[in-house]
């Protein structure tokens, strides 16, 4: 059973940078104002501990490598099949003693858990990250009754490339700024952007405000 499974398991008890968009035959890419503030508020002497939530790649880690002593990924939702979710895995969002995260990253994740299961997932967060960590997190802010996973991969510090895969589901409503911020706690939303690309980016610190 993978994290994605486990968190169900358990469940049962400012508008800015609007991102210019460049098409490319699979995929977009765009700027990313959210991501520019994070890297504002990190160190670039390789001492981070980052956690990615998401699928990871090549480009991830050259971008991620100089900010980082640690980077993981664990692919929290790898698509839209329940088959493809991973077995269990000890390196599923692990609890990391000698360098707790300071850094995670939650690419549309938000937008495909219930609600319990977002809990779940900010509860454990909270557990494996250290005290003032940074967080980013991008959520749809568009309306429609469908939806597909988003691949997303960092092109440079304020630039990802999104590839939609998988097959449509059942989109639930959209996750209000308001919504967000009382999710995430203890995490403090300090930055958000409203993008014309049909997203919300937050940047928030664990227990402060970023800055």
């Amino acid at each position: 059973m993978g994290w994605l499974s486990r968190i169900r398991a358990g469940a049962e008890e400012a508008r800015a940078g609007e991102g210019e968009v460049v098409r490319a035959t699979s995929s977009v890419a765009r700027a990313s104002p959210g991501l520019a503030a994070l890297f504002q508020g990190m160190r670039r002497d390789g001492s981070h501990s980052i956690l990615d939530l998401g699928e990871g790649g090549n480009k991830q880690m050259e971008v991620l490598a100089p900010y980082a002593r640690i980077i993981r990924f664990v692919g929290l939702v790898p698509g839209d099949d329940p088959a493809a979710d991973q077995p269990a895995d000890p390196a599923t969002l692990p609890v990391h003693p000698d360098h707790p995260y300071d850094v995670v990253l939650a690419w549309g994740i938000l937008d495909r858990l219930t609600p319990p299961e977002r809990v779940a997932l900010i509860e454990r967060l909270a557990e494996i990250t250290a005290p003032g960590a940074l967080l980013y997190a991008w959520v749809s802010s568009a309306s429609a009754d469908t939806m597909r996973h988003v691949r997303s991969t960092m092109l440079s510090v304020d630039r990802v490339e999104e590839e939609l895969v998988g097959s449509p589901r059942a989109a639930g409503a959209p996750l209000l700024p308001a919504h967000v911020e009382r999710l995430l706690t203890p995490w403090v939303v300090s930055q958000a952007f409203s993008l014309r690309v049909g997203k919300r980016e937050y940047v928030a610190r664990k227990g402060r405000a970023v800055g």
